[in-house]
């Protein structure tokens, strides 16, 4: 994780008893003041700042906003909010990140790994619309100026109402005020259609999102990730 940041004393005061403990120490076996001192040191060193790092070899730039982390058992959960989210090309308002089951070997090499990732997130019709129609598809999809979204075929002069929402990776499209040749299409012949998104980056799936006015919120799941960055490092 690349963040620009120098190190500091204060930086140095929070890591040193991590680099105390053995490189194989369990992350059960590690003690809550240094989880403490774990969460504290992150939030100081990446909250407000833009970092970038891979995800299943995918580049991700975000601006962090909070960094929380809890213990749960045996293991750690950690949530990040993070806003202005590029995922591999992919613009996104805001996302909420929460790792489960995090292990940490501590040291001056930092590892961090979990077994899964839950990201909830916000982003603008218009942004997902310019996403849809860089797909390929044979519509073209469109904001009118009352909020609905009007497709147009590529190739026919047809357009159409769109209605879209996901569940676990497909999508319903439901069809509204249907014109051919500004004629309209009787509703019997446009029955809803599912399609099946296409593969998201760094292995994401179980992908649901439904619009609310002009916002589109979204969840997925991420499998297991791992890293380790330099605590006191640029």
């Amino acid at each position: 994780m690349d963040t620009g940041v120098e190190a500091d004393g204060w930086a140095t005061r929070w890591v040193e008893p991590l680099a105390d403990l053995a490189a194989g120490t369990t992350t059960a076996l590690v003690p809550d003041v240094i989880v403490t001192a774990l969460a504290l040191g992150l939030t100081h060193r990446y909250v407000g700042r833009t970092v970038a790092t891979d995800v299943h070899g995918v580049p991700v730039r975000a601006t962090v906003r909070s960094v929380q982390v809890r213990r749960r058992r045996a293991h750690l959960q950690s949530r990040v909010e993070l806003a202005a989210v590029d995922w591999g090309g992919r613009r996104v308002d805001e996302v909420t990140v929460v790792a489960h089951g995090v292990r940490v070997v501590p040291g001056l090499r930092t590892r961090l790994s979990a077994h899964r990732l839950d990201v909830h997130g916000t982003s603008g019709v218009g942004t997902v619309l310019d996403w849809l129609n860089s797909l390929g598809h044979a519509w073209v999809l469109a904001l009118d100026r009352d909020g609905s979204i009007r497709a147009t075929h590529r190739r026919r002069r047809l357009t159409a109402l769109v209605d879209v929402t996901v569940t676990d990776g497909v999508a319903r499209i439901e069809l509204g005020d249907a014109r051919c040749y500004g004629v309209p299409v009787p509703g019997r012949l446009l029955p809803p259609r599912d399609v099946a998104l296409p593969p998201l980056p760094g292995g994401a799936g179980s992908v649901c999102a439904a619009r609310e006015g002009h916002l589109v919120r979204f969840a997925m799941q991420v499998p297991a990730v791992s890293y380790a960055f330099d605590p006191l490092g640029a």
